[in-house]
């Protein structure tokens, strides 16, 4: 509630405006005399004052003189009898806010008061404004100081040099990056360094002419210009430079360049040229080929060793070539699928896998190829090859094995004359026993003299056959055909045998595998050795047994056909041995190449023997065909 002082000598006066001013809300004070009414407005600090002019004690404007020098604000209206001008102009002058005459009208008081309680709204409004007007300013004038103190440590401790100079060439900021790039302390280059010093003579000017233009970001701006600087000891130094106009109410005042050392990136961008620089020698001058292609297959490296196997010059290789073009049809699509498996050394990685690639002239070459996955950030970008020309490898290496097959032959001549003496020994008793039962006329001679004639024919025989079939050096004739079939074939024609010594032939043949592109009868002759062998694994002695012959597909690996039999089986060191030259078990029922010659038509058709083998327990030989033999 407003607060209100009533100054007046005349008591009825101040009963009668004490009731009118409760009526209408205002906390009121009395007070008759100058004492009593300084100390009530000391202690109560009444927003308006109602007083005579004559005042016991004290005079009216001195009254009024003495409240506005306590507060200011305070509204004081005269009540008074007499309203002389001069005595108005002075209270007026003196901030007093109306007068009412007496008698006191009820109109005249409301009206004074209703004034009085406006002004005092205004100024309370007025304050509040100046209030948060200077609560804003302060907050701002806080926020611009330490924006401006945070600018001004970033300008200071930043890594890179930040110059600024006035119109005139002055410098007039220097931070410390600059002080290190340059050599001089804040206050040389301040006091004494203009900033055409900083760089070669005319560069500056030209660094202004291009802020101006458009080349590097303009206009107006800079951007990443690389120029040289002179430091304090006039030594030249690379910088990247960047530079802006400023600008105050449209008016250019300065500009300011920000300067990064190039030194240390020059060294490094020398050190990763050199490295490049190696590791493109070390690629280009190797003597196997290297390729890398993208996600896509686009070749995008493609080195003299590959340029020397493959025909194609690395601008025709780049500039189109896919690298499915450089391997038989399907044959990338092969080698990509390996690369994510674990079977050549992966995921990722191929280690020595035996392939072939196309030449331009469309001839294949035998190579020996690694490959490995590269990746950025966690994503495949492109694969790389490395591949080795096998072609002289394996020309030596097929005229090495034709040589040891030579040498075995001859080592085969030693080693079979004291067989072939037998054999013609038996022969000439045979035929003696013929010669002998036709003189005699005794049948029985006659029968037992021609069948070991005819025994020790069939023995030459089989000796001559697999000394040819192991010597000759035809590659395989292959054509398409079934596994199963051929199974079938020598079960067919070896059940008599293996029923004669009461021993099971089963087959376990899988109906859902591939045709295969092989020699069949290269393959006939490998299956129908193992299942003789396996028949004869059995001692004379003993009757009963079984020989399980098996085949399946396996994805990754290829085609299996297995010789299983549950005869004497083999110790490790007879495992060791059993594919030497001229090594039998059968004494003079064998001839010591079977083995062998089965071993050799699998090998030449990319393929591998297994042998497992327990005493007593039996063995398992099994031949492994690679996926490529199989047809599409």
């Amino acid at each position: 509630m407003t607060k209100i002082l009533v100054i007046d000598g005349d008591q009825s006066t101040r009963e009668f405006l004490n009731t009118f001013l409760k009526s209408d809300g205002y906390t009121v004070f009395n007070s008759e005399d100058a004492p009593g009414c300084l100390e009530i407005f000391a202690r109560e600090n009444p927003s308006i004052i109602l007083t005579d002019m004559d005042i016991p004690g004290l005079n009216g404007l001195e009254l009024l003189k003495r409240v506005k020098g306590q507060n200011p604000d305070v509204e004081v209206i005269f009540v008074t009898e007499r309203v002389e001008t001069d005595l108005a102009v002075q209270a007026l002058q003196l901030e007093a806010s109306d007068f009412i005459s007496k008698p006191i009208s009820n109109q005249r008081l409301m009206d004074a008061l209703q004034r009085v309680k406006e002004r005092l709204w205004r100024r309370g409004k007025l304050q509040e404004y100046v209030r948060n007007l200077e609560r804003l300013i302060n907050d701002t004038t806080e926020e611009l100081e330490k924006r401006h103190e945070l600018e001004h440590n970033l300008i200071q401790t930043s890594m890179d040099g930040i110059i600024a100079n006035d119109r005139k060439g002055n410098i007039i900021i220097f931070n410390e990056g600059a002080e290190r790039i340059y050599g001089y302390t804040r206050e040389e280059a301040i006091s004494a360094v203009h900033v055409t010093q900083l760089y070669p003579e005319g560069d500056a000017r030209k660094i202004k002419k291009m802020i101006y233009g458009q080349e590097y970001g303009g206009p107006g701006r800079l951007i990443n210009y690389e120029v040289m600087i002179l430091t304090k000891n006039r030594e030249p130094l690379p910088i990247a430079l960047s530079a802006t106009l400023l600008y105050e109410e449209g008016r250019e005042v300065a500009t300011v360049g920000y300067f990064k050392d190039m030194r240390e990136i020059r060294r490094l961008e020398e050190e990763l040229l050199k490295r490049y620089q190696f590791e493109h020698n070390l690629i280009q001058t190797s003597m196997d080929g290297i390729i890398a292609n993208d996600r896509q297959g686009n070749i995008i490296i493609f080195n003299e060793g590959a340029e020397s196997i493959c025909g194609y010059t690395p601008d025709e290789a780049l500039s189109g070539l896919n690298v499915t073009q450089l391997y038989p049809e399907g044959e990338a699509k092969k080698i990509k699928k390996l690369t994510y498996s674990p079977v050549y050394g992966g995921p990722g990685r191929l280690i020595n896998y035996e392939a072939e690639l196309v030449t331009k002239n469309g001839e294949r070459v035998p190579i020996l190829l690694s490959a490995a996955l590269l990746y950025e950030e966690g994503e495949e970008v492109a694969t790389v090859g490395y591949f080795k020309n096998m072609s002289e490898v394996k020309r030596l290496e097929k005229e090495l094995i034709q040589s040891e097959r030579m040498a075995a032959m001859g080592r085969v001549t030693a080693g079979i004359a004291h067989g072939v003496k037998n054999i013609l020994h038996g022969m000439k008793l045979g035929a003696f026993m013929v010669d002998k039962g036709l003189e005699t006329e005794k049948p029985d001679m006659l029968m037992k003299g021609w069948n070991l004639v005819g025994k020790n024919i069939n023995r030459i025989s089989r000796m001559t056959l697999d000394m040819l079939s192991y010597a000759r050096s035809r590659p395989p004739a292959r054509q398409s055909c079934s596994l199963n079939d051929i199974a079938n074939e020598v079960c067919n024609l070896m059940e008599d045998m293996a029923g004669q010594r009461q021993i099971d032939l089963v087959r376990n043949l899988d109906s859902t595998l591939p045709r295969v592109t092989v020699d069949p009868e290269g393959m006939h002759s490998c299956l129908l050795n193992l299942v003789t062998n396996a028949i004869e694994a059995f001692p004379e002695s003993m009757s009963g047994g079984t020989i399980t012959v098996s085949s399946r597909s396996e994805p990754e690996a290829g085609v299996y056909l297995e010789v299983k039999d549950t005869g004497r089986g083999m110790t490790e060191e007879l495992k060791e041995q059993i594919f030497k030259y001229l090594y039998s078990t059968k004494g003079a029922r064998g001839t010591g190449l079977g083995l062998a010659i089965t071993q050799k038509i699998v090998q030449e058709h990319g393929g591998t023997v297994q042998v497992e083998s327990q005493p007593n327990k039996g063995s398992c030989f099994t031949i492994i065909l690679p996926n490529e033999v199989c047809s599409p």
